[in-house]
C-alpha cells in the first residue's frame, strides 16, 4: 500500500532537516546533541490517538508523520528555524516531546488581547488569528532555549483561517503572528531557512 503523500513529503523533509543539520552542526557540543536527535525514537500511534482524545483534537496528519519518526528533538537541539533567514529575521526553536507538550499546555489560562492592546495595536493581529495572547486551543510543541518564542498549532483559528495552523507567540513586547498554513509549509520555511545559515551555533 502507497504512503499517504503528506507522509511521504515528511519524509523528504526530515532527510534535508538531517543532511542540513550534519552539514551545519559543527562544534562538538551540538555534534552531540545531533546525535541525540538521530537516536530520537518516534511517538506510537496509541501515543498520538491519547494526545489527541486527551484535548479533543485532531492533530495535522503532516505532524502525526513527523511526530510517528522523532517524538520531539531534544531539549535545547534546535532544529526548526521559520522566519526569513535572508532578511535576518528567523527564529530557531526546539521541539517538544507529546509529554513535553502536556506539561507545557496544562494550567494554561486564557488571555484576551482586549484586556491589554488598544483597538489600533490588534490592528496589526493577523486576521487568520483570534485575539488572545494564551488560548487553550494553541498547543505549544516549539520553544527557543530561553523560553521567550513559543511555537504553535492553532486549533481554534477564525473563519479565515486554518484548523491546526502555525503561529508563534513571542515575549517582551507580547504578541502572536502567523507563521504557516500547516507543518509541512513550516518545515519547507524551516529548512529553506536552514540553508542560508552558514553554521549553527547556540
Amino acid at each position: 500500500m502507497a504512503e499517504p503523500k503528506s507522509e511521504q513529503r515528511i519524509d523528504e523533509l526530515m532527510q534535508e532537516l538531517l543532511e542540513l543539520l550534519e552539514e551545519k552542526v559543527q562544534d562538538e557540543e551540538n555534534q552531540e546533541l545531533l546525535e541525540a536527535y538521530r537516536e530520537q525514537e518516534g511517538a506510537t500511534d496509541e501515543e498520538l490517538d491519547a494526545f489527541e482524545q486527551y484535548y479533543s483534537i485532531r492533530l495535522p496528519e503532516d505532524f502525526r508523520a513527523f511526530y510517528k519518526r522523532k517524538n520531539g528533538s531534544g531539549y535545547a537541539f534546535h532544529v526548526l528555524f521559520p522566519g526569513d533567514a535572508a532578511q535576518n529575521e528567523d527564529m530557531v526553536f526546539y521541539m517538544l516531546s507529546l509529554e513535553q507538550m502536556k506539561r507545557e499546555h496544562d494550567g494554561t489560562v486564557e488571555i484576551r488581547m482586549e484586556d491589554y492592546f488598544s483597538e489600533e495595536e490588534m490592528l496589526e493581529l493577523d486576521p487568520r488569528i483570534k485575539p488572545y495572547l494564551h488560548q487553550k486551543s494553541w498547543i505549544t510543541f516549539g520553544k527557543l532555549g530561553g523560553g521567550s518564542l513559543y511555537l504553535m498549532l492553532d486549533f481554534d483559528p477564525t473563519e479565515q483561517g486554518t484548523y491546526g495552523q502555525i503561529i508563534i507567540f513571542k515575549h517582551d513586547p507580547d504578541f502572536v503572528y502567523y507563521v504557516a498554513e500547516n507543518f509541512t509549509e513550516l518545515l519547507e520555511q524551516s529548512n529553506r531557512n536552514l540553508r542560508e545559515i552558514d553554521v549553527i551555533e547556540y
